[in-house]
């Protein structure tokens, strides 16, 4: 596969990466009733609490800067990839445990989300990051 279609690749990944986790993100505001019970606010199968959707919502949102500059890429791509990580090795340990009251309340669907992400980010940003460096030595080439 040549450069230019590897880079052409990058950004309808990194759109559907921002488009999933915004849209699970704002929706989840709707999702936030005071009246009920830790655990129960959930949008389709997965979790919706205010915590969960501002870190959903801001990292949609630098997805979408990243697409529309794509210089930018990598550097999301790495962000979300450590940024999810960290998400999935929490809601592994808040989900193996069952304690009312927990802020984040997170499922499995959660879980395999954050965990499917952050596996997409990385081979993202891998690619993201050998597109630039191949850019760069050409451009040191043509020179």
């Amino acid at each position: 596969m040549n450069l230019r279609a590897t880079g052409f690749l990058l950004r309808p990944a990194v759109l559907v990466i921002a488009l999933v986790h915004l849209l699970l993100g704002v929706l989840g505001f709707f999702f936030l009733p005071e009246a009920n019970q830790a655990g129960a606010n959930t949008l389709w199968i997965f979790s919706a609490t205010g915590m969960l959707d501002v870190i959903r919502t801001v990292l949609g949102v630098l997805g979408l800067v990243a697409v529309f500059k794509p210089s930018a890429i990598p550097a999301y791509c790495w962000l979300a990839f450590v940024a999810f990580a960290g998400l999935t090795a929490f809601g592994v340990l808040s989900a193996g445990t069952d304690t009312s009251g927990d802020a984040v309340n997170f499922s499995w669907a959660d879980n395999t989300l954050h965990g499917l992400t952050s596996l997409a980010a990385l081979v993202i940003g891998i690619a993201a990051t050998r597109v630039s460096q191949r850019k760069q030595s050409k451009a040191r080439e043509n020179v």
